[in-house]
C-alpha cells in the first residue's frame, strides 16, 4: 500500500511538471511579440549593469543621464545596422537583371552537366527563367526588408532596456526583502553574480569573435574581388550566432551568389575555402580563448536549445535560448533537489568525479 502511495505521488507530481512545462511552451508562443524584446532588453542589461555602475562612479553621472545614453547608443547601433542591409540589399535586388542571364547559363551548365551523367532532364526554357526573376525581384526585395524589420522592434526594446537599467536597484531592495537571514542575501547576491557573468561572457564574447570573424572575412572577400564585400562578411559574421544552421546557410548565400555575379567556379570555390579556414580559426583558436568555457554548456544541451528556441521564437529563440540554459544551470546548481541535474548541461573533462561502486573501469557500462 505505502509503494502503491508513492508511486502514485511520484505520478502526480510527474504529470504536474508535464502540464507547468506544457503550459509555459504556450504562453511563449502567445506572448512571443511581448516577451521576445522584452528577452533582448533583459539580455543587454544585465551584460551592462557592471560597465554601467562603475562609468556612473567615475563620472558621477545620474542614473537617468547613463540609462538614457546607453539607450540610445544601442538603438543608434542597430539603426545604422538595419540601414545598411537594408540599403546593401536594395542594391543586390536592382542588380538582378544584371546577373539574371549568368544565373540562366548557370542552370542550363547543371542540366547539361546532368545529362552527362546519362541522367535525362528536362530543358528550362531561358525565357521562362527570366521573365519570372524579373517579375519577382520586387517581391524577394520586399520580403528581404519585412524580414529586417521584423527582428525586433527597436522602439520596444529601447524602452524595455531604459526601465531595466534605471530600476537595476529594485532588484537588490526586492532580494533583501525576501531572504530573511543575511546569509540568504549573500547566497542571492551569488547567485546573481553567477548569471550577470554568464550573460557577460556570453553577449561580450559572441561581439568579440563576431567582429574578429567579420573583419577575417572582409580582407579574404575583398582580396578574391567579391562584389559587395562587406555585406556577405557582416551577413555570414551574424548568421553564425546561429548555431549548426547560420554557417552553412551563410556559405551557402555566397557561394550562390559568387557562382552567379562570376564565370567560372575559381571564385566560389576560393569563397568557400576562405569561409571554412575563417571559421575554423574562429572556433578553435579565438572563441577558446575569447569566451573560454564559463558557461560550460555541452554540445547537446545547446543544440537542443537551438531547436528549442527556433521552434517557440525563431531566430531569436535559436541566440537567446543558449544564455537561458546557462542560466537554468546556475539556478540547478543552487537547489540540493535539482543539483545533480547539473552534470546533464556541462563538459564533463577527465577531472569529474567518477562514480563509486563495483563498476569495473575497463569493461563499458
Amino acid at each position: 500500500m505505502e509503494t502503491f502511495s508513492v508511486n502514485n505521488s511520484n505520478l502526480i507530481r510527474t504529470a504536474a511538471i508535464l502540464f507547468i512545462a506544457s503550459i509555459t511552451i504556450v504562453i511563449l508562443i502567445i506572448a512571443k511579440s511581448f516577451l521576445i524584446p522584452l528577452a533582448w532588453s533583459l539580455i543587454i542589461a544585465l551584460a551592462s549593469f557592471q560597465m554601467l555602475n562603475r562609468i556612473e562612479k567615475k563620472f558621477h553621472l545620474k542614473r537617468l543621464i547613463s540609462s538614457m545614453l546607453f539607450v540610445a547608443l544601442i538603438l543608434l547601433g542597430i539603426a545604422l545596422l538595419f540601414y545598411f542591409f537594408l540599403s546593401e540589399i536594395a542594391s543586390i535586388v536592382i542588380g538582378i537583371p544584371d546577373f539574371s542571364a549568368k544565373l540562366i547559363e548557370a542552370i542550363q551548365n547543371i542540366l547539361v552537366t546532368i545529362e552527362g551523367l546519362g541522367i535525362h532532364m528536362p530543358m528550362i526554357d531561358q525565357t521562362q527563367i527570366h521573365n519570372w526573376i524579373s517579375s519577382h525581384s520586387a517581391i524577394i526585395a520586399k520580403m528581404l526588408s519585412s524580414i529586417s524589420k521584423s527582428i525586433g522592434n527597436i522602439g520596444l526594446i529601447g524602452i524595455y532596456l531604459f526601465f531595466i537599467l534605471y530600476y537595476r536597484d529594485n532588484y537588490l531592495y526586492f532580494m533583501r526583502l525576501r531572504e530573511k537571514t543575511e546569509e540568504g542575501f549573500t547566497l542571492a547576491k551569488k547567485r546573481s553574480k553567477e548569471i550577470i557573468g554568464i550573460i557577460n561572457n556570453f553577449l561580450f564574447g559572441l561581439f568579440s569573435i563576431t567582429l574578429i570573424l567579420a573583419v577575417m572575412l572582409f580582407i579574404i572577400f575583398l582580396l578574391i574581388g567579391l562584389k559587395y564585400a562587406l555585406f556577405f562578411a557582416i551577413l555570414v559574421s551574424l548568421l553564425t550566432l546561429i548555431p549548426y544552421i547560420g554557417s552553412p546557410l551563410g556559405m551557402g548565400i555566397v557561394v550562390i551568389f559568387a557562382s552567379i555575379s562570376n564565370d567560372g567556379l575559381l571564385m566560389p570555390i576560393l569563397a568557400l575555402a576562405g569561409m571554412v579556414i575563417s571559421n575554423a580559426l574562429k572556433s578553435n583558436v579565438f572563441k577558446p580563448i575569447v569566451i573560454g568555457s564559463k558557461i560550460n554548456l555541452n554540445a547537446f544541451v545547446i543544440f537542443l536549445s537551438v531547436i528549442t528556441g527556433g521552434l517557440i521564437w525563431g531566430v531569436s529563440g535559436m541566440i537567446l535560448f543558449m544564455p537561458f540554459a546557462g542560466i537554468a544551470k546556475v539556478l540547478l546548481e543552487y537547489n540540493e533537489g535539482t543539483k545533480p541535474l547539473v552534470a546533464l548541461f556541462e563538459i564533463l573533462h577527465e577531472k569529474a568525479p567518477q562514480p563509486s561502486g563495483k563498476l569495473d573501469k575497463d569493461k563499458p557500462v
